[in-house]
């Protein structure tokens, strides 16, 4: 039998996957599709790209984020598993889904994608698909550290990769980018842009908004390794408003395109994931640590991430807000909740951008550039934000701007007499803190800034978990996966480094 992500797995994949091959002879004879669909030379480059993208979306919406989620304070584990999982009970087999997802169905189709995209002349496919891989293995290397790269896809040529150094794998992710970005700018036939155009489920081809979305990355990754300076420059080349934003968009069919959050919280697995953390009393008004002041109401992004007081499913006080027109929750889709079923989720967007030019320009020292920054984004808060019109209306939102006596010691938002510089850097941590919920960012964030915000953690512990644990597929078969220094709370390379 010959599989579809086969050539170029590293070992711990390749071994779960010859063995489920080999109880493929219960089934021999029972299809008479004359397509084997595991061949993959019967199956058209925009197809892999389609479902390369669909693979992504799993990876930035799916497992990872429900598990860091509890981690930072976004949910909580209210049941069975998710209990021992929120308290940081996690071992390598946990992890191996999340691995074979990145190396064996994005990576690997994106090298097959890249390699037709030469053979058929067709640049702006080769451009999504390297922009595709770039997206997986940059978060291969936030989540692991050390991982591979230049041996990666190469089998059977290379049985066990190599892993790279963390920092050289983001460097060879911002080559990615950048060729993305030089591939993006050559014209193609009109014909060869409409395959684009119909197979990006993302962005539809356009190249103008992917080259967008790359400068986004680029500045997403050199945040990531404290480079400041470049990580201001990209932003100020990336997503500019939220019409450019890059989404897994989903529809109302279980188990083919349900937000993910959606299907996990009331079809799989009800009462499991709560929303019990630090990020939604942050949002209420009537808790010690809200966000609340002269200058902000937080009660409409509150009520569309979080079901206050509701308790369908979980107790407490909040749960993730999953009300959605699609399944008759509600009246109207206006109302639909940040994880119903067919909100889109966000990957790459302006809303990151900002704040990432924020953040790198405070930590350039220029308060009066972060300042604006923030405030432009608080505008686009006040104006309605990102959530569904119906909260605007139903509930109060205020996000006037901020002025530099706020941040002054002894000022609204400096209580504890900090620099104004820290102050202001906390203000716009705390904004990405709630504006990046359930996103992979919030983990990456907690982590660099040695959690500056002070997200409380689980009992008897100092930290939270400061890296995934190398998944034991991987540890099984691949003699070259580190085994010094790779600890649960052992942080990664880059974030040894001060913040």
């Amino acid at each position: 039998m010959k599989l579809v992500s086969i050539k170029s797995l590293s070992a711990g994949v390749l071994t779960s996957l010859l063995l489920f091959s080999a109880c493929t002879d219960l089934t021999d004879g029972f299809s008479t599709d004359p397509v084997n669909v595991t061949d993959p030379s019967v199956i058209s480059t925009d197809k892999f790209l389609s479902g390369t993208q669909v693979s992504l979306i799993g990876i930035y919406e799916g497992d990872m984020n429900r598990l860091t989620g509890m981690w930072t304070g976004h949910f909580s584990g209210e049941d069975r598993q998710y209990i021992g999982l929120a308290n940081y009970g996690v071992s390598g087999r946990d992890f191996n889904t999340e691995w074979a997802g990145i190396y064996a169905s994005v990576v690997e189709n994106a090298h097959i994608i890249k390699s037709r995209s030469h053979a058929e002349k067709n640049p702006r496919m080769l451009a999504v698909a390297q922009a595709t891989e770039a997206m997986a293995v940059g978060l291969a290397a936030d989540l692991w550290g050390d991982v591979p790269f230049t041996e990666m896809a190469k089998f059977p040529v290379v049985t066990t990769p190599k892993f790279d150094a963390q920092q050289s794998v983001y460097d060879g992710v911002q080559v990615l980018l950048d060729s993305a970005i030089g591939n993006f700018a050559l014209s193609v036939p009109a014909g060869l842009a409409t395959k684009v155009e119909n197979a990006d489920i993302f962005l539809a081809g356009d190249p103008d908004a992917w080259t967008a979305a790359c400068n986004t990355l680029k500045a997403r990754f050199y945040l990531h390794t404290k480079d400041y300076a470049k990580a201001a420059a990209y932003a100020g080349l990336g997503i500019q408003d939220a019409s450019g934003n890059l989404m897994a968009t989903h529809g109302a069919s279980y188990l083919q395109n349900f937000n993910l959050f959606y299907s996990f919280t009331n079809y799989d697995r009800p009462g499991y994931l709560g929303g019990n953390g630090y990020a939604p009393m942050l949002l209420d008004a009537t808790t010690p640590v809200s966000r609340d002041n002269a200058k902000t109401k937080e009660e409409a992004r509150l009520n569309y991430l979080y079901l206050p007081g509701a308790g369908v499913y979980v107790g407490g006080d909040y749960e993730p807000n999953f009300l959605s027109y699609a399944d008759g929750w509600v009246e109207s889709p206006d109302e639909d909740g940040f994880f119903g079923t067919t909100t889109s989720f966000p990957m790459v967007t302006y809303e990151e951008n900002v704040l990432i030019l924020a953040e790198a320009l405070i930590k350039s020292n220029d308060f009066t550039g972060a300042l604006d920054a923030l405030n432009g984004y608080r505008a686009y808060l006040d104006a309605g934000g990102y959530w569904s019109p119906a909260y605007q209306a139903d509930y109060e939102h205020l996000y006037l701007p901020y002025d530099a006596s706020d941040f002054a010691p002894g000022g609204m938002e400096n209580a504890d007499g900090v620099t104004a510089n820290d102050a202001l850097l906390r203000e716009i941590l705390e904004e990405r803190y709630v504006t990046l919920t359930a996103q992979l960012e919030v983990y990456n964030d907690v982590r660099r800034t040695n959690n500056l915000l002070g997200i409380p953690v689980k009992a008897g512990n100092t930290t939270i978990p400061l890296r995934l644990l190398y998944p034991q597929s991987e540890l099984n078969t691949n003699t070259n996966v580190p085994s010094e220094g790779v600890g649960l709370f052992e942080p990664t390379p880059v974030n040894k480094t001060p913040y």
